[in-house]
């Protein structure tokens, strides 16, 4: 057993380091947030392991600093670096560094929970490369009830992430503060508040024990479990995937990241350059994002896969050699480059958040690759028109996505585009688009992103200023937003949370006009958005020019309306693509 604060000095220190097989740092602030209440309550919280060594292995940063210190015989972290790094954050008062940018974590304690705490929703990982959504916590408003209301749910926890809501409130405290020595037994005592009667001495003394309780948590005991230090770095990397394949703390593009850097793994050149699979694997992603696109490493690797496999599960990678690896990669990097230049380019996509799923990236890289990354106008038509449909209608969204990649893999390897095209039939039942398709979903829908796409290439404009719809506008104020037509706190009371927040009551405009028109009554605002910027305009964003249809009476109406006008959008753009 080994107390947090020793292990987190092992890192400081850099005893503790992380080999390269390891994933980087990926936790919300959420998942930080489950950790602290199971440290608090003292529940069990795995095991940390780690493997003693003197040998000279490939190695990558923590996310979080550490001094330069050599030592002879040293730790590396095999499995608890999420939670070690997490921890080191917060106990020391410093951000993580993520793909090169630094996020600040800070959570809030309450000294007012009630006795009996509410369960934790706790945050886990799957097998799903995409990594769009953000952290679940509860967001301030501009409704004062809504607000009250938000913070009565808060004050049942014992922890949140910090937040506009609970920054303000006596009972809340910073837990990074608290360790950061900025927030002592003085201040816990000024929170409790008037100390002359029996209850508040009770309060002061409840308040006392928690602050030390939650103080207690950097003397919590880990068990932590080291292999010797006469193991083998091919045995540790062995025991890496066994550990982590038998539950599912990592993706399966983790675990042939670190069974494809124990055979290629970072050496330093002559020329004092490091080379092996995860610096390429890093420069390539670098080299994505530059030109504005997200890559997850795992992303890479399912490519890799994929071009020497000709499918895409990774059962495949213990029998690939390192002459394998090298002799595909730069086969990898064309396709995948020529990819993100024809989703941009061709199919009208700014950014992979328009993406209903990363594999997309997989799927059309394989068939640039086995094309030599030349298309006849004839092939180039089907693609754009399969990737459409599928990418709307969320190909790799549902069911086993593994397998539904590799049914594409396999009419693409058989020079059987068509076959793409069967292959979506035979999921969804008809190729065009339906009314039907826009219910009960969300803005992290296909649909909806598809929506935004067919948009901008019709050539929607921003509501109050001449900037066309588009997420790569570099000015704050005129970032594109998800527009509620009818506001949110407008329809508040008369409709469920469902209907508010229907696909067919949002459209795309820039920031600075969404601020402008806040809560404003449909029936009054949009005249003066059809007056400025014509019909025309209102017809690329399909909204109904019935203006019956504005008052909120006609709520329903409306959303069946804008349905129909949005399913004929995309069916008219699928038709031009014949």
């Amino acid at each position: 057993m080994t107390e947090i604060r020793t292990l987190i000095d092992e890192i400081k220190s850099n005893r503790m380091r992380l080999p390269e097989m390891q994933r980087a740092y990926v936790w919300k602030s959420t998942q930080v947030r489950d950790l602290l209440d199971s440290l608090y309550r003292k529940y069990p919280t795995g095991t940390i392991l780690r493997w003693e060594t003197t040998q000279k292995v490939p190695t990558r940063d923590f996310a979080v600093s550490q001094d330069d210190t050599k030592y002879e015989s040293y730790y590396l972290l095999l499995d608890g670096q999420q939670r070690l790094t997490s921890l080191k954050a917060i106990l020391c008062g410093e951000p993580v560094n993520v793909r090169g940018r630094k996020r600040a974590i800070d959570i809030y304690f309450n000294l007012d929970h009630p006795d009996k705490l509410e369960n934790t929703k706790v945050s886990t990982d799957d097998d799903n490369e995409t990594e769009f959504e953000e952290d679940d916590e509860i967001k301030i408003t501009s409704d004062e009830e809504e607000n009250k209301s938000r913070l009565d749910d808060l004050n049942r926890r014992a922890f949140v992430v910090e937040n506009p809501l609970v920054k303000s409130q006596q009972n809340w405290i910073s837990v990074a503060g608290v360790f950061g020595n900025k927030i002592g037994y003085q201040e816990i005592a000024r929170r409790a508040g008037d100390q002359a009667t029996p209850e508040g001495q009770e309060r002061l003394s409840k308040y006392m024990d928690r602050f030390q309780a939650l103080k207690n948590i950097e003397t919590y005991d880990f068990q932590v479990k080291t292999l010797p230090a006469g193991m083998s770095y091919e045995e540790v990397t062995e025991i890496f995937v066994r550990v982590n394949s038998a539950g599912t703390k990592l993706k399966g593009s983790d675990l042939a990241l670190a069974q494809i850097t124990a055979k290629w793994p970072t050496v330093e050149t002559e020329e004092g350059t490091k080379e092996g699979a995860l610096v390429k694997f890093n420069k390539e992603a670098e080299y994505c994002e530059k030109h504005g696109w997200n890559i997850s490493t795992g992303i890479i690797v399912r490519t890799l896969v994929a071009i020497l496999t000709g499918q895409s599960k990774f059962k495949i990678v213990p029998s690939l050699t390192k002459e394998d690896l090298e002799a595909a990669w730069p086969k990898v990097t064309k396709a995948l480059e020529h990819t993100l230049d024809e989703l941009k380019n061709t199919f009208g996509l700014e950014t992979d958040a328009t993406l209903s799923s990363p594999y997309f990236i997989v799927s059309l890289s394989f068939l640039h690759h086995m094309k030599n990354n030349i298309l006849t106008d004839y092939e180039a038509k089907i693609i754009k028109k399969w990737f459409l449909i599928a990418n709307a209608k969320g190909r790799y969204s549902r069911g086993s996505s593994e397998t539904i990649l590799d049914q594409d893999l396999y009419a693409i390897k058989n020079d059987n585009l068509q076959g793409l095209l069967d292959n979506l039939k035979m999921q969804f039942g008809r190729l065009d688009f339906h009314t039907t398709d826009f219910e009960n979903k969300n803005t992290a829908s296909g649909i909806f992103k598809t929506m935004f796409t067919v948009m901008r290439h019709n050539g929607a404009l921003d509501w109050n200023t001449p900037q066309v719809i588009s997420m790569n506008n570099v000015a704050n104020r005129n970032q594109i937003e998800f527009h509620h037509i009818f506001p949110q706190d407008f329809l508040k009371g008369k409709y469920e949370r469902d209907q508010i927040n229907d696909i067919a009551n949002q459209t795309f405009i820039v920031k600075r006009t969404n601020v402008l028109i806040r809560n404003d009554d449909p029936a009054v605002y949009l005249p003066e958005v059809l007056a400025k910027k014509g019909e025309d305009n209102f017809k690329r964003h399909c909204i109904p020019t019935d203006a019956n249809l504005w008052n909120i009476e006609r709520y329903p109406e409306f959303i069946t309306e804008r349905r129909i006008l949005l399913t004929k959008m995309l069916n008219d753009y699928l038709r031009d693509l014949d």
